[in-house]
């Protein structure tokens, strides 16, 4: 049995190339389209950015600190014990997939004619050395010996460039200590360069053996500045922060998550994601408002049709499934063109990078693209439900078309 308005509709949207209705038809096709591809597009590259910056922070970092509470913001820092911690426990953790002490101190570093502030952070061989490998530039990670420090620095790329440093050349870092007059010096050997895009550490920091740091400030072997936890799941370091102050540390002992510590960067990440939402929530409005206006004009411009079928004795009913057939094909027709497109400029970013980022100011030199199956999902699925919702206002001028006005009509 043939479908009569399944059939009239496929006339209206396929039928004579040159008609007006096709055209409009065409035209709302495109329309949706690029709203789809927008909020694909905008939802992908803000997602890809937001997990990329914080992939970097994380590396350099991890994602929750154990410190000292008498700590500020200081980079001389009072040192913690090992027995106010329980770090095996914390080891053994099911969440956890690092943890290593850090030690943190300012000093100077000196070529034969430059001279630079640099925080020297002292790690050791329990560090996660395979993601800060990844960072690597030139040369190698710092070469550990068991009977004295090494002497070993890795600098960041833009340190390098600023002192004229290549990798094997010598340094001399300079620390001062308040009960010695003259500052204390230290011949490092450049042993590699990193780059992990974030200014605000590449500039500022390098990495040595936390021995020689140790030895500096006159501490303890059981005593560092702090701990650096992993996670398997960076959206579980607040559960888990709160968890170490009721199983793993004393009283006197501090953890924080790096978005407590680095705020200002995450706030500034949360806003991007505004941004995205308000992308997302103005093509939906355009989609609806595109919607609306096509099929009213195709009801207006079928208005001697409309009235022609109501007059054979086709009701309300069936001659708005007519045009909700129409606005089917167009809304379906949207959707595929547009994840066609939308997902298609992201594969092509993501493998030829071709839109480029300020990295001084966006931390990145390519925007990175993180597919968000989820995210692209609930746009197909929201756009389709909120157009259809909305095709029933203007379906509405239907059941006000009088047969005889309509013939008539011109």
């Amino acid at each position: 049995m043939i479908n009569t308005e399944l059939f009239i509709a496929k006339r209206l949207a396929l039928g004579d190339k040159n008609s007006f209705s096709r055209f409009i038809i065409r035209i709302a096709v495109v329309a949706i389209a690029l709203s789809v591809t927008v909020m694909i597009v905008s939802t992908c590259m803000v997602s890809g950015f937001s997990k990329e910056i914080k992939e970097r922070i994380f590396g350099f970092w991890g994602q929750v600190h154990i410190t000292n509470f008498a700590n500020n913001e200081s980079l001389e820092t009072m040192p913690i014990k090992k027995e106010q911690v329980l770090v095996d426990k914390i080891r053994n953790a099911k969440d956890v997939k690092n943890i290593a002490p850090f030690i943190t101190k300012a000093g100077i570093l000196k070529t034969k004619t430059d001279i630079e502030g640099i925080a020297l952070k002292g790690i050791n061989k329990e560090y996660d050395w395979k993601t800060i490998q990844s960072y690597i530039k030139q040369g190698n990670i710092i070469a550990y010996n068991d009977s004295s420090a090494s002497k070993d620095i890795l600098i960041s790329q833009s340190t390098a460039k600023r002192l004229h440093l290549q990798v094997g050349d010598k340094v001399i870092a300079y620390f001062i200590r308040k009960e010695l007059a003259a500052p204390i010096g230290r011949k490092l050997q450049v042993c590699g360069i990193f780059h992990t895009g974030l200014e605000e550490y590449d500039k500022q920091y390098a990495l040595v053996d936390m021995e020689l740091l140790r030895t500096l400030n006159q501490w303890q072997a059981n005593e560092v500045a702090g701990y650096e936890i992993r996670l398997h799941d960076m959206n579980k370091m607040d559960a888990f922060k709160d968890s170490v102050y009721y199983k793993y540390v004393d009283q006197s002992v501090n953890a924080q998550t790096m978005k407590d510590i680095n705020r200002n960067i995450f706030e500034w990440l949360d806003l991007q994601k505004v941004n995205e939402y308000l992308i997302v929530g103005f093509m939906v409005i355009v989609a609806m408002l595109n919607m609306i206006t096509a099929l009213i004009i195709l009801i207006l411009d079928r208005t001697n049709m409309i009235g022609i079928l109501k007059a054979l004795g086709a009701n309300s009913k069936s001659i708005t499934n007519i045009f909700l057939y129409n606005a089917s094909y167009i809304i379906l027709n949207g959707l595929f063109w547009g994840n066609l497109f939308g997902i298609g400029l992201c594969l092509l970013q993501r493998f030829t990078g071709f839109i480029k980022l300020n990295e001084e100011n966006y931390y990145l030199s390519v925007a990175p693209v993180d597919f968000n199956i989820i995210a692209i999902l609930l746009i197909n699925a929201g756009t389709l439900v909120i157009c259809t919702l909305v095709l029933l206002l203007p379906t509405q001028l239907i059941n006000k078309i009088s047969p005889i006005k309509a013939i008539r009509f011109e």
